[in-house]
């Protein structure tokens, strides 16, 4: 029955309607008198806040700040068959100083209605106020508290909050471009960290920085220091490279941090901690030996050549690779190259894959430049040196890169088309024989030899007309274009055909002028396969395309 009854009066309170009156305000700071580590709780009552969600200001705040809030709170209560419903909004304030302290006044807008309070008052003292049977709170889940046997927590309302910032180097000196990980810890011994703030972020002046991107979710992990045990949280980790040597100076970091002191349901707090500064010291690396290009670290080059057989006209690509860990955004590209008299080398591009995380840099890097070889035969380029130096030993280790072999081809002669003798006419096709009396005339008019003259000066300049129009058309025709090819596959292209052309054409006809505009149309081609700036050169060429036809009629 009184299940029936109490769900009755459920239903009842359901069907009745809120009281529809004006909306009220009930403003109340608790305590109002508070040391300088106690907190308060500030709250606002709105009764009949109907639907809406009301827009509150606090006003000014004189020797408070918010450490906490808003919490939202809906009550409802029936009273006298009369429904009403209030929404409770709570804050907690931390004093700053000792003293007066005041906050408001205060506005809550809801409902179409601006409600208003005055300001609430409070006194701070030293010390704290909060007596010691507060913290004996009552444990909701019996004799033993969950959440202190889960974290280690002490139950002793004596043990005090400890909370340190500290700056941890991987290394506490190094070598001028020697890489090191900087790690900016938060230490507790209790509580709940719900609020962080930099005041002073990292800053590392003097050295070359890469922050490694940090979890979204920061998990603490247990570390015992002077035989206590304290929750580490990474707050943030770089990657540095000292940039010079000497004595360098690591700024303090600072920051403020909020948390729950002792226990799940005490109230939060603000501090502030520092690292302090730091100094580190970079050692000056020995003098360093032909073809040092900056690496430090555990590293290693290697160099290729490919292809190492191509023909005439043809190009090839020199790759040098230095890989491991160690500074590799800083090195340079390599200080000497293989040399070659008889090619043409042109300046590296540059292709990275470099990653920075927990353990550090590592990865590689690498330099390919284009060989375009100038005569046909083997080609040997001499061995390069390159040297690394070794943090761990204190010296340089040193590589001789090669040497490197290169086969070059002639270029296969472009095929020159002979014309098809013209078949024998078919009988039906022969000229009928002239008339008797038709040849006799012509006989009694010109001599049989002029006529067989007249007949082999014409056989001599068709047939020579004919050659000559076949070897024009071939020589003017240029390679196929492929679908989809890019500009560089069609300007190598071009080029293979230009430098063909030019090894079988007779020296009586490579004139001055026919040389420069070789010369001319293959930069041209060359400037559009090794460009930079890959632009787009379709237009070029075509333009290019009818310059070659020209040059090769």
């Amino acid at each position: 029955m009184r299940r029936i009854g109490f769900c009755l009066m459920l239903l009842l309170a359901a069907a009745l309607p809120i009281q529809a009156a004006r909306p009220s305000l009930e403003v109340s700071l608790n305590p109002e008198k508070l040391g300088i580590d106690d907190v308060a709780r500030l709250s606002l009552r709105i009764v009949n806040a109907g639907g809406g969600s009301p827009q509150t200001s606090l006003g000014q705040l004189s020797n408070f700040e918010v450490v906490q809030g808003p919490s939202r709170e809906s009550q409802f209560s029936l009273i006298n068959g009369r429904a009403t419903s209030a929404l409770k909004l709570t804050w907690i304030l931390k004093p700053i100083a000792t003293g007066k302290a005041a906050v408001g006044p205060i506005t809550v807008k809801v409902s179409g209605e601006t409600l208003s309070a005055g300001a609430v008052v409070a006194n701070i003292v030293p010390g704290s106020l909060a007596s010691s049977h507060r913290s004996r709170r009552i444990n909701p889940f019996g004799v033993n508290d969950p959440f202190e046997e889960f974290f280690g927590r002490s139950r002793s309302p004596q043990r005090s909050l400890k909370v340190a910032l500290r700056q941890i180097l991987s290394i506490e000196k190094a070598v001028e471009g020697q890489s090191l990980i900087a790690t900016v810890v938060l230490d507790s011994n209790g509580g709940s960290i719900n609020g962080f703030e930099w005041v002073d972020p990292p800053e590392y002046p003097g050295f070359w920085v890469q922050r490694i991107k940090q979890p979204d979710q920061v998990q603490p992990k247990t570390v015992e220091i002077d035989g206590e045990a304290f929750y580490r949280f990474v707050l943030a980790r770089s990657v540095l490279i000292p940039l010079k040597a000497g004595q360098l100076e690591i700024p303090a970091v600072s920051a403020k941090i909020g948390f729950r002191s002792m226990s799940f349901f005490s109230p939060s707090s603000v501090v502030e901690r520092s690292t302090g500064l730091r100094h580190f010291r970079v050692a000056a690396r020995p003098t360093p030996p032909r073809g040092f290009a900056g690496g430090v670290g555990q590293l290693k080059y290697k160099i290729s050549l490919k292809p190492q057989h191509l023909k005439l006209g043809e190009s090839a690509s020199i790759e040098i690779a230095v890989s491991g860990r160690g500074n590799l955004p800083l090195i340079q590209a390599p200080a000497v190259w293989p040399e070659c008299q008889s090619c043409k080398i042109y300046p590296p591009e540059e292709e990275s894959s470099v990653k920075v995380d927990d353990s550090g840099i590592h990865g590689s890097r690498k330099w390919r430049a284009t060989i375009l070889p100038r005569e046909v035969g083997a080609i040997e380029l001499p061995a390069i040196p390159v040297a690394i130096f070794d943090p761990s030993s204190g010296t340089y280790t040193q590589q001789r890169l090669g040497p490197l072999h290169l086969e070059v081809e002639g270029a296969e002669p472009t095929p020159t088309p002979t014309p098809q003798a013209a078949a024998p006419a078919s009988a039906s096709e022969r000229p009928s024989a002239p008339m008797a009396g038709n040849q006799e005339a012509g006989s009694r008019n010109l001599p049989t030899w002029v006529l067989m003259a007249g007949a082999l000066l014409l056989g001599l300049l068709g047939g020579g007309g004919v050659a000559w129009w076949l070897t024009r058309s071939s020589a003017g025709k240029l390679p196929p274009r492929h679908r989809g090819q890019s500009p560089a596959e069609r300007a190598r292209q071009l080029q293979a055909a230009l430098e063909a052309w030019w090894l079988e054409l007779p020296e009586s006809r490579k004139g001055e002028a026919a040389e420069a505009e070789m010369t001319d149309v293959r930069k041209a081609l060359e400037a559009i396969r090794f460009a930079p700036g890959r632009a787009d050169h379709t237009d070029t060429i075509a333009d290019l395309e009818k310059r070659l036809k020209r040059l090769l009629r």
